[in-house]
């Protein structure tokens, strides 16, 4: 008999100037389209702004999954501040601002 693979252990997301940098476009496009919008909606506009396509799209796309995860559920430690929701649960491709962050923009 073959052993289970063993769970793979991740790391815990941690705040870098690029998650930093790609979780502000992510809430620019938010904030354009009124707080918010499917998440396919959201990556493509940014990937469309920055003329990015086949595998640098690829590793972007999951570059702003990852910024999206981190600041919408951040670890204590990760100093990241919570900016996003999933207003329509866990499986939901529907991102938003959260609601402090939504209640501060001016429309």
């Amino acid at each position: 008999m073959s052993k289970p693979a063993a769970p793979a252990i991740r790391k815990p997301a941690r705040l870098t100037q690029a998650k930093a940098r790609l979780a502000a476009e992510i809430r620019e496009q938010l904030e354009a389209q009124g707080g918010a919008a499917h998440r396919e909606v959201i990556i493509g506009r940014i990937l469309q702004r920055k003329g990015v396509h086949g595998p640098a799209a690829e590793r972007t796309r999951r570059a702003l999954l990852s910024a999206f995860e981190l600041h919408m559920d951040p670890t204590p430690d990760s100093e990241a501040p919570r900016l996003f929701d999933l207003p329509f649960g866990p499986d939901s491709y529907r991102w938003a601002l959260d609601e402090p962050v939504r209640a501060a923009i001016p429309y």
